[in-house]
């Protein structure tokens, strides 16, 4: 975790990330001023989620035909040159167009869908077997510590300036994080010699997560409760506010900064107790499930602002350990390629998922009442807690030695 590569990786990413928050407030800012419609402001989180859907699906194809680290460089840079352009067209064209701006959205988006898993990809290169656990610890800690003061930053920073000089900051972000990125030094695998073909690349991740039984339970498990966390967007949790709670708006921003406490001090334990925690990895998966279930449920049903923020910060507890377990079993049951393209398999369907169980979850606020929805959840997190195990043999980490090549030859590079 000391070495200089890793510390390259981790500070490349975080500015990345605050880079992202700054983008998406000042885009916001800016489209609404543009147009004043919240049609063109629900346009933003559908071209991204749409426009990454269709770059996971392809991102095989690249990580097929390139190195890992020259891939993430280069979209980062590509980024980064879009972001230019954009800061460019909205100075001189009095704002710009929102069409015009919908457009550079899709293009970013496009270059994100296929960063995002060859970022994840890196991180076995970089650090031992043993260690993986607590850098993906420390990562998650880094990450949500960010997401939870990036965002009042952005926000502050848009009172004080405005959406154009946000714009700019976020350019100076991704140039940053591109440089540390560069200095990433890793031992990348050879190409195949005999490339497979473009549809070979493209259901490679998917033949991969069918042939590897760890990561297809993780992944059903995943599924399963990625329909369930859709109760803690910005719609649900505010009608809860307002049915549950019966409080001000304010108190959806303190259930979400105690949801992102749990997830931060989740990362400090995996820090602290790696070791422990690798020792019976199927129980804390199958056991935060039955937490998880029992404490969103809960959440759902009190009426009483201090236990809401208390079940908020619980809840984030388990769901963050069992994301840092999920990602150190993925990581040791495939290969740096591999792994990449599960990834961006999974990211496909993560987006489609995430975006159909929020309209789901949405209509059943509507039609029944926000306790109904938490309910619901629950139940889809039950299910997986029984789904888990009765599959608990595929979550041993003992079995984490194994290659995928070990498993089926069969399993695409």
């Amino acid at each position: 975790m000391k070495n200089t590569s890793f510390r390259c990786l981790w500070i490349g990413q975080a500015f990345a990330n605050l880079g992202d928050i700054f983008y998406v407030v000042g885009l916001i800012s800016l489209l609404y001023t543009i147009t004043g419609s919240a049609f063109y402001l629900s346009l933003l989180p559908f071209t991204t989620t749409i426009f990454r859907f269709f770059s996971s699906l392809l991102a095989p194809l690249v990580i097929d035909r390139f190195p890992l680290k020259r891939i993430l460089v280069q979209s980062q840079w590509w980024k980064t040159i879009l972001l230019v352009c954009l800061g460019i067209y909205i100075t001189n064209f009095n704002q710009g167009f929102s069409v015009a701006i919908i457009f550079f959205i899709a293009l970013i988006s496009l270059l994100d869908g296929v960063a995002a898993p060859v970022s994840a990809a890196l991180v076995p290169q970089l650090v031992p077997k043993d260690e993986r656990m607590k850098a993906n610890g420390f990562l998650n800690v880094i990450t949500q510590t960010i997401f939870v003061a990036g965002w009042p930053l952005g926000s502050v920073l848009l009172i004080s300036t405005n959406s154009s000089f946000i714009i700019w900051l976020t350019v100076m972000l991704f140039a940053v994080s591109t440089i540390y990125t560069g200095r990433i030094e890793i031992s990348e695998q050879t190409t195949d010699s005999v490339a497979p073909t473009n549809w070979g690349s493209i259901i490679s991740g998917w033949v991969a997560i069918r042939q590897i039984p760890t990561i297809r339970t993780l992944i059903s498990i995943d599924f399963i409760t990625t329909l369930a966390s859709s109760v803690w967007v910005a719609a649900v949790i505010y009608l809860y506010v307002e049915q549950n709670l019966q409080l001000g708006e304010e108190w959806w921003g303190y259930i979400n900064t105690s949801y992102f406490v749990g997830m931060i001090s989740s990362g400090l334990i995996v820090i602290r107790f790696a070791k422990k925690l690798e020792r019976y990895i199927g129980f804390f998966i199958t056991f935060g499930l039955f937490l998880s279930s029992l404490l969103i449920l809960l959440f759902g049903t009190t009426s009483i602002p201090a236990l809401a923020l208390l079940l908020a910060c619980l809840y984030g507890l388990p769901e963050q350990i069992r994301e840092i377990i999920y990602t150190k079993l993925f990581q040791d049951h495939a290969t740096e390629k591999t792994l990449a393209k599960i990834y961006a398999a999974w990211g496909a369907v993560i987006n489609l998922t995430f975006a159909g169980s929020v309209l789901l979850l949405g209509y059943i606020s509507e039609t029944y009442s926000v306790k109904t929805t938490f309910q619901f959840s629950s139940t889809l997190i039950f299910l997986a807690f029984l789904y888990a195990t009765f599959k608990r043999k595929d979550l041993q980490g003992e079995k984490c030695n194994q290659s995928p090549s070990s498993q089926s030859s069969n399993i695409p590079r």
